[in-house]
Formats: C-alpha cells, structure tokens, sequence
C-alpha cells in the first residue's frame, strides 16, 4: 500500500468511528489458503534447490509484526533454518546446559533467510490492507490525515493497540495451524524432511509460554511424541514447568475470537 492509500484507509476508519478489528471467516480462509501456498511454493525450491544434500533438522517462521516488532517493513517472512552441521559447531565449546538452546533458539541461533518471494508479498499486501497495523502508526500519516483525524487516533491508541495484539495472536495461530495441516498431508515428509523439528516463532519476551508449547504440540501432530527435548527446552526458560491447563485454557481463549 501507498502512503496515501494508507492515509485513507485512515481517514475512513475516522469517519466511521471504528477502533475494532476487521478479523472475520473471509479473512481467515484467505490467511489460510494464501500461507498455505506461500509455503509450498517457497520451500520445495528452497530445500530441493537451493540447500539440497544439507541436513535440515529444524526450521521456524516468523511474519515481521506479527510476532514481533522490529521491522522497517511490516509483515516480511522470515524462514529460520539449522543444520546438524552447524549446530555441532555451535556446541562444539558449550556446556551441557546451553545445548537445547543452541538447539531451538531460531531467532538467536539460527540461519535466517528473507522469503521475499511474489506469494509472500502479495502476503505481506493482504496484512498491511486486513489488520489494525496502521491504525497504531497513525503518527506517520499526520500530515496527510489532518489535524481532527490525528486527534482522533491519539485519543483510541490504547484500543486500537489492544485489539491489534488481538489480532496478531489470531493469526499466528492460523499460521500454527496451516503448519499442523501441512504435518498431516505428509508434507515434510515428501521434501525428505519426515522428522523435522518445524516449531513456533519465539521472540524476546513477546510471546507466552503456553502459546508457544500449544503452537509446538499442533504444529507436529505427535512426529516427536516421544522426544521431549523442545518441550525440555521451553521449560527451562521459566522457574516452573509450563502449566498444560493453563495451555488448553489460552488456546481455548484464542480460538473464541475465531469467528
């Protein structure tokens, strides 16, 4: 979207008085089925081509805003990827309690590749245009919005933002669930990648606990039923083992606000 495109989508929220969320069914099977796509496409070329022969053991994707925000360019895709290669050379001088977080620390330790494709873009296009980002970044339209408008989404920041921390938890769960259905139709398996470790997105400090331990369990569909190494690794990162009520409870919340 333009500035100016931005500006208006602006000016009309304005107009209309509207601080909610725009979140609905249509938006949702968009989000889905444009993923779901983007994924395909981007990561057979980028293990049958461009990393074909290298030992793949986990990946992770994260959409710039929606988990966390630190990006000039809202809603870029970010694919994370680590190989056995480089991670025996990562803990090749750590000790024992450091190795699951070289292990399963993508946005630390891992590789990262911007997935800059067309599919992913129109992605990025469908987000700034169907969630509530621009109306928390007001302050960069000020002069193409006028004074009263300006006024007005100074005085609604605070439920606009609210609403919009809403918003990014629904859809990282459809990216958790797109991910689990891709488990399931034996996608990875056909890249060569049966056991690979796909796992949520963990920011610094942005993402609880619980989302990240629901997110993991859907996304692999039992594949390491009987591997708790990750799990292990999610529970070291708090003085108490994740609650699993508390789990169920939180995605019972989220998916609520399902429609």
């Amino acid at each position: 979207m333009t500035k100016n495109q931005i500006a208006q989508q602006l000016i009309n929220r304005y107009k209309t008085g509207n601080t909610q969320s725009s979140f609905n069914s249509e938006i949702q099977n968009q989000f889905i089925a444009m993923f779901y796509s983007a994924v395909k496409e981007f990561l057979q070329e980028f293990i049958f081509d461009k990393h074909k022969g290298q030992n793949i053991y986990g990946i992770s994707f994260e959409i710039g805003t929606l988990f966390q925000s630190v990006y000039e360019e809202d809603f870029e895709t970010y694919l994370y990827f680590n190989t056995e290669h480089d991670y025996n050379k990562q803990i090749k001088d750590c000790g024992e309690d450091e190795k699951l977080y070289y292990r399963f620390e993508p946005y630390a330790e891992w590789n990262v590749v911007n997935a800059n494709t067309k599919a992913f873009m129109e992605l990025q296009s469908f987000l700034m245009k169907n969630t509530l980002c621009n109306c928390t970044k007001y302050e960069l339209y000020k002069s193409l919005i006028g004074k009263k408008a300006y006024e007005w989404f100074d005085e609604n920041f605070y439920e606009f933002e609210e609403n919009f921390n809403k918003e990014r938890a629904l859809f990282r769960y459809l990216i958790t669930y797109v991910l689990g259905i891709l488990r399931k139709e034996g996608f990875w398996k056909l890249l060569g990648l049966e056991k690979l470790y796909v796992i949520p997105f963990s920011s610094e400090d942005e993402i609880p606990l619980e989302e990240l331990f629901g997110s993991y369990l859907i996304i692999d569909q039992n594949c390491h039923a009987n591997e708790t190494a990750y799990l292990d690794y999610l529970n070291s990162l708090s003085e108490e083992p994740v609650d699993r009520k508390k789990v169920i409870d939180y995605f019972n919340d989220l998916q609520s606000n399902l429609k």
